[in-house]
């Protein structure tokens, strides 16, 4: 087996240089991929790739969560292995990466029904986290995480209507880019709040995310790589552990950007619970008969039997204010800043049992903090981008969240790529 390098982007150079073919470089990455497997409990199925076809990610072969369609293929949404079904149309997003010449190898175990802040899921083994078994992994897209962070594929996709990219990528260490609303299609992905959910990236470097954000999304054309601009800075007075805030203290202030600090406080409460009144409203809607029946998984019924008993005057009051919000938000903390930095966990990462429902030592507030400071996000339908930035006392990565006006994917990277050469983490 070829020795593969540690980046997608060098395996990219390696291919076009001539020094490995994409067939070896196919079949390197699987079987590295299938060797890794046995250690980690991340895959749902391993699929069959062709031959190498041409394009900027040809010889790339990557895995994703289990909730895209593949051609002639219904995904398991984490609740049981693909089936088989004969006209099934590939989603948008992996057949973008198909097109630009990538193979998929893999698909990944996911909460079920995209419905959790952690791994936890009684259909499939636990998934382990590559950091430190005891340690938590985060849901929705926890087999993306686990599979990125392991070495068994340099980048995934994965879904964020809550922050399903943001929390598994914050507990592996791990780039996890949640784009812009809308401007990654979700075509042939299942739902579970449409106006929340994001299709996003994860990677171990910020590079490689951007080969996969640009295939994704090939409009949004490469700007030269500039210094990063002015950041705003919210160190919220509660939910965040001490050794989380000194960690963001200590990597701000080595950062060579002007930053402000700022409150964000009486604004995110409010965008928070519009979040929430959109994600149990709509997370009742997409799956209303599984409720109606008590089909529903755990995980589904917990959020969607309280979204049956809203008054939907509420939810249209959210979708109505929504624009307003943006907009509001946009002009007051985009104007003279390019970034707004906060939080990604509210607590250092806690061992899975603690945020795991039905454990011995499981805490409520835990399992709070780990998505505390995500929802709002995806109810302004900002990009953000999870960055690991220190290590705490246990050697469990801290990250922080950088958020960025729409579209502004490109930047984050910029940033994440800068922030790479001063602060290497895992």
């Amino acid at each position: 087996m070829h020795e593969l390098p540690a980046r997608m982007t060098q395996l990219q150079a390696h291919i076009r240089a001539g020094q490995i073919t994409a067939q070896q470089a196919l079949s390197a990455q699987v079987a590295r991929g299938q060797a890794l497997r046995q250690h980690h409990a991340c895959v749902v199925d391993e699929l069959s790739i062709s031959s190498p076809a041409p394009g900027p990610l040809t010889g790339i072969a990557l895995a994703h969560k289990d909730i895209f369609n593949l051609p002639d293929r219904q995904p398991g949404c984490g609740v049981q292995h693909g089936h088989v079904q004969v006209g099934v149309q590939a989603a948008a997003a992996t057949q973008a990466l198909t097109d630009a010449g990538a193979a998929q190898w893999a698909t990944l175990v996911m909460a079920p029904h995209a419905c959790g802040a952690t791994a936890q899921n009684p259909h499939f083994a636990r998934c382990v986290n590559p950091l430190d078994a005891k340690a938590a992994v985060g849901g929705s897209s926890s087999g993306s995480a686990v599979a990125v962070a392991s070495g068994m594929t340099y980048a995934a996709l994965g879904t964020d209507t809550a922050g399903s990219v943001r929390i598994p990528a914050a507990t592996c260490g791990l780039i996890g880019l949640k784009t812009t609303q809308g401007a990654v299609s979700a075509q042939g992905c299942a739902p579970l709040a449409p106006a929340l959910d994001t299709v996003g990236v994860l990677s171990r470097y910020a590079q490689d995310a951007r080969e996969i954000w640009q295939v994704l999304r090939p409009q949004a054309l490469r700007q030269p790589n500039t210094v990063a601009g002015p950041c705003q800075l919210w160190l919220p007075d509660e939910g965040v552990d001490s050794q989380v805030i000194q960690a963001m203290r200590d990597w701000v202030a080595q950062l060579p950007v002007h930053v402000t600090h700022i409150d964000l406080r009486d604004a995110f409460e409010r965008l928070s619970r519009h979040a929430q009144r959109v994600l149990l409203f709509e997370t009742a809607q997409t799956h209303r008969d599984a409720l109606l029946t008590d089909q529903a998984e755990p995980a589904v019924r917990a959020i969607g039997l309280t979204g049956l008993g809203m008054p939907q005057a509420w939810y249209q009051e959210s979708l109505t204010q929504r624009a307003t919000d943006l907009a509001q938000f946009v002009d007051r903390h985009f104007q003279d800043a390019e970034f707004l930095i906060l939080p990604a966990l509210g607590r250092v990462l806690p061992d899975w049992q603690t945020v795991e429902v039905g454990q011995p030592t499981f805490d409520r507030t835990q399992l709070a903090a780990m998505h505390a400071f995500m929802g709002f996000v995806n109810y302004l339908g900002l990009p953000a981008l999870n960055l690991p930035i220190a290590r705490d006392t246990q050697d469990r990565p801290i990250c922080v969240q950088v958020l960025a006006r729409p579209f502004a994917e490109h930047r984050l990277l910029d940033f994440a790529e800068q922030a790479e050469t001063i602060f290497r983490i895992f």
